[in-house]
This record gives C-alpha cells, structure tokens and sequence, in this order.
C-alpha cells in the first residue's frame, strides 16, 4: 500500500490542492495566507501524500515544532481515500520525523465527536491529557488534548 504513495514537503503552488480537499471535507483548518506565512517559518512543516501513479494530493500533515514539542495542526486524507491506512501512514512518517528532530513530546487537538481519528492516536499510543471545553466553533465542541512522549515508547515503523 505504502509504495503506492510518496510523502514530501508542501511547496506553495501545492496549496490550492490541500484546500480543495479541505473544501470537498467541508473543513478549513487554516487560510491560505496562514500556510504561505507558515511555509517561510522554519518552525512549522506541511508534508503532502501524492499517489505515484496519477500524481494526485490525497492527503497532508501540518505540524508546528519548538524546542522538544511537536503540534499536529492537521491531518487530512481526501474522501476517497480514507480508512485505506493513509493517516496512520502519515502519522508513522510524522513521528519518525520528530525523532529526528530530536522532540520528544508530540501534541494535538481532536473534536470530542471524532472518535476514528481518537482511535487513530490511541493506536500510535497517544494519550488523553486534557479536555478544552467549546474550544472548536462551527460547531461549538469541546477539543480532546493528546501527548505521544516519543521518549517513553517502542515504535513499530511498520504499522498500517
């Protein structure tokens, strides 16, 4: 499954592609003028999934990273290919990514609804900190806060 795609780093004229699949989600995580000014700053990396054979985004990870602290901002996999194993694949490059970083705490916030995504982190062994109440707005929900201590775990670079 894995060879089929190819993760690299978001490059501006890739930004239309990341929020068309944002708009087919009927999400907007952060505007267009946000990621251009995140792209310059060496404390925030944006990869995308293409799919080898057509070339296609079908999915991206944003993370912010100060210091031995990593944020997830965003992980987002198109409609059509979702639940094939994608975001986990995203997330297992991610975390080898801040262990090369030398970070060692990985942050992030889900919706309380989102339960495939909370089953994604508890898989990776992410951990429930924190509860922010009516943090999300349109709707109005409360944020779940995970920590993944890389530091404290055994990765399996192989998982699906």
């Amino acid at each position: 499954m894995k060879n089929n795609y190819i993760i690299c780093n978001l490059d501006n004229n890739q930004i239309q592609d990341i929020k068309l699949i944002e708009d087919e989600l009927k999400i907007n995580i952060l505007p267009k003028n946000s990621i251009l000014e995140d792209l310059e700053n060496e404390y925030f990396s944006y990869f995308v999934l293409k799919d080898k054979i057509n070339k296609n985004i079908v999915g991206y990870i944003a993370t912010s990273h100060v210091y031995d602290t990593m944020d997830i901002i965003s992980i987002v996999i198109k409609k059509d290919y979702q639940r094939l194993g994608l975001a986990s694949y995203l997330l297992n490059y991610i975390i080898n990514f801040a262990k090369e970083k030398n970070i060692s705490n990985i942050l992030l916030e889900v919706r309380k609804s989102n339960i495939p995504a909370q089953r994604l982190y508890k898989k990776f062994n992410f951990k429930k900190i924190n509860e922010r109440k009516n943090y999300y707005k349109a709707p109005i929900e409360d944020a779940l806060i995970y920590k993944l201590e890389i530091n404290n775990i055994n990765f399996n670079s192989n998982r699906k």
